[in-house]
């Protein structure tokens, strides 16, 4: 049976590896927010951690708008070529914070126990 071993959780989403019988499955890790699941590599998670700060910093004018944050959607590239998401600014913003404490977290097991512990 598969179970998973959580990295990182916030009220949109988790971050976790898939764990088999013989361990966790190295190097890809799941991300699920809202009904999309993605399967990232390290790389992949760090390239898409860079194209969400390219879409907030390309969607941040009008800041005060409160309907901008809730209600218009923006395009949201992913490493994944043929796949591009449509999301509110509040929803990228929580998309951020999974990937961004995912990454702090992956770094943080791979400086206190190095490389391939997780």
């Amino acid at each position: 049976m598969e179970q998973i071993h959580q990295i990182y959780l916030n009220s949109t989403g988790i971050a976790f590896y898939w764990e088999k019988e013989e361990g966790i499955i190295p190097g890809r890790i799941q991300l699920i927010f809202k009904e999309i699941g993605l399967f990232f590599s390290y790389a992949e998670l760090k390239d898409f951690n860079y194209l969400i700060d390219e879409s907030i910093a390309k969607n941040s004018c009008c800041a005060a708008c409160e309907l901008k944050n809730s209600n218009c959607k923006f395009l949201l590239k992913t490493p994944l070529f043929p796949l591009d998401l449509s999301v509110t600014m509040n929803e990228l913003r929580d998309i951020k914070d999974l990937v961004y404490g995912t990454l702090f977290k992956i770094d943080l097991e791979i400086y206190l126990y190095g490389e391939g512990k997780n």
